[in-house]
């Protein structure tokens, strides 16, 4: 239930992005959540609404998830991919075995919907 801090972190970074805007209203949040990131996106949804009653920036909010696939990158040939059907193993190229994750294990703030004023 490591969502729920998630949220409380998130809350957080937008009221300050807001402040330092000089906004006092966010309309919506859009973030990115990768398939790898160990994030329940109902609990997220869930906890998003219960948070977001305690921010008189973010309780107007709406939240947009965008979803993240992972890409690979092979650490012999530099081959960037993205595997199917969660096929994390070996590089298509080369048949290495070698691979960093490159994208889709984290979740990123992509943009706030200030209201002016």
């Amino acid at each position: 239930m490591h969502e729920y801090s998630v949220v409380a972190s998130l809350i957080e970074l937008c009221e300050e992005n807001a402040k330092k805007h000089n906004s006092k209203e966010i309309t919506k949040i859009i973030i990115s959540i990768g398939e790898r990131a160990g994030m329940d996106k109902s609990l997220f949804l869930s906890a998003f609404e219960n948070f977001k009653e305690e921010s008189d920036i973010c309780k107007n909010a709406q939240l947009e998830i965008k979803n993240e696939k992972v890409a690979l990158k092979c650490k012999s040939c530099d081959y960037e991919f993205n595997p199917e059907n969660l096929n994390y193993g070996i590089c298509p190229k080369c048949q290495n075995t070698n691979l960093d994750i490159i994208r889709g294990n984290e979740m990123l703030l992509l943009s706030l919907e200030l209201k002016e004023g």
